[in-house]
């Protein structure tokens, strides 16, 4: 087995052992939670909960290939059983999640739910055109210029939500933020400038390298962008949340 099986193989096991321990401590965390703030914990269960399941699934269904003399190609084969909409149907739901969450850290009564609404839709159609283009590659021989257009919407897709939530970031009235708040939304956005970034990179590694490495170095790219991306953005989202509940029990004793 090469170093990449190695890597991608233990990868699947981090991240759903890290998705596990993230969803104890988001349960925990819960009842600390004031009001809508409690629905924070709720997103970030759900998510590292469905995060979990794949992970140790893929785990789970590679052992039997880890333990022979398989490389690159058998794992890419196992995970290409997956069906592609099932894959992109965990992160349209996933993501709409975790985008769902800087609406709801900020304040639904400052942002509006106007904004909430538009980062979804949009982060619909990013994962949506994504998918188009992944179909479009696996149906074609090679990088065909449909994929590479759908690929590159999605890009223009991604940036535009960045634009956005920059625009409302900055005019945030950050006096009335709690320090704990205002670090967290900054820290969340370039969680999402950096880290959402992978998700694109590793849909262009199953397009520019052989196939068999390409879906392998992919599903490691995307592996470690969801420890980061799903695991880490919960932390920092919950933790973010107590303390605004902290404040919040402390202004109505005062």
């Amino acid at each position: 087995m090469t170093t990449l099986f190695n890597l991608t193989y233990f990868s699947f096991l981090a991240c759903g052992l890290a998705a596990i321990l993230a969803v104890v401590y988001f349960v925990i965390q819960a009842p600390k939670l004031n009001g809508r703030l409690r629905l924070l914990a709720l997103l970030n269960i759900i998510v590292c909960a469905a995060s979990s399941v794949l992970h140790l699934y893929f785990f789970t269904r590679l052992q039997p290939i880890a333990a022979g003399a398989a490389g690159v190609n058998e794992m890419a084969a196992a995970i290409g059983e997956l069906p592609l909409i099932v894959r992109y149907g965990y992160w349209l739901a996933t993501t709409a999640m975790l985008i769902v969450m800087f609406p709801l850290l900020m304040g639904i009564e400052r942002v509006g739910a106007a904004f909430a609404v538009k980062l979804i839709l949009i982060d619909a159609a990013m994962i949506s055109t994504g998918y188009l283009g992944e179909r479009s590659t696996l149906a074609g021989d090679g990088v065909s210029l449909t994929a590479l257009t759908w690929f590159t919407i999605s890009g223009m897709l991604w940036m535009y939500m960045t634009f956005s939530i920059f625009q409302v970031l900055r005019r945030l009235p950050s006096e009335e933020l709690i320090p704990a708040q205002r670090d967290a939304l900054i820290y969340m956005f370039f969680f999402f400038l950096i880290g959402w970034a992978i998700f694109p990179a590793g849909f262009f590694y199953a397009m520019v390298f052989d196939s068999g490495v390409g879906v392998v170095l992919r599903e490691f790219t995307v592996n470690v962008g969801d420890i980061v991306n799903k695991v880490l953005w919960g932390f920092l989202v919950v933790y973010a949340a107590r303390e605004i509940s902290k404040s919040l029990r402390a202004e109505d004793m005062a």
